[in-house]
């Protein structure tokens, strides 16, 4: 008659067999926020090469409206000279004209100078460097947290090691 303390024909591999199966989950879904970590790394890596290469293509441009607004006040100047009706008129309108373009150069300057500033703050050196650290940071956590997995599945397998030796060394222990 078997002892029932002992280890059964095939117990042991099917322990082990379902040790294997119920870390598999776990430690595919270690694996693979892993892989995740390191594509979002490449990623955000990638992304900085592109911003350092574009800081460093980018070049000065001037700004158009300081000259508009200079040239919008000697317009106004100019027009206090005038004394004939008919250049009075025809400085007028141009004036005007001038004017107009001014202010909506003005409104489109901050416009762009704001979406500048989004770039910057989102698609920037700056920005993509801190993307990189956060990174990096997430890398190192799936890796820690991958290792934790690894070793509770190992802790799992030790404890099958000690039931074994125990179990298979009852019947002399008693005798």
């Amino acid at each position: 008659m078997a002892d029932p303390d002992r280890l059964a024909d095939g117990e042991l591999q099917q322990l082990a067999y379902g040790i294997e199966t119920r870390f598999a989950p776990h430690m595919e879904a270690a694996a693979s926020a892993v892989r995740a970590a390191e594509r979002d790394l490449a990623e955000a890596r990638e992304r900085l090469e592109r911003a350092v290469a574009a800081a460093e293509q980018q070049r000065y441009r001037s700004d158009p409206l300081v000259f508009m607004r200079e040239l919008l006040a000697e317009e106004v100047d100019g027009l206090e000279r005038k004394t004939n009706p008919k250049k009075l008129r025809t400085s007028f309108r141009f004036l005007v004209d001038r004017a107009v373009e001014l202010a909506a150069g003005e409104v489109q300057g901050f416009h762009d100078e704001r979406e500048a500033e989004r770039r910057e703050r989102e698609e920037g050196v700056a920005a993509c460097q801190e993307a990189v650290r956060r990174a990096e940071e997430a890398l190192e956590a799936a890796l820690a947290m991958q290792e934790r997995v690894r070793d509770a599945e190992q802790a799992a397998r030790r404890g099958l090691v000690v039931l074994e030796e125990k179990l298979s060394g009852v019947g002399e222990a008693r005798g």
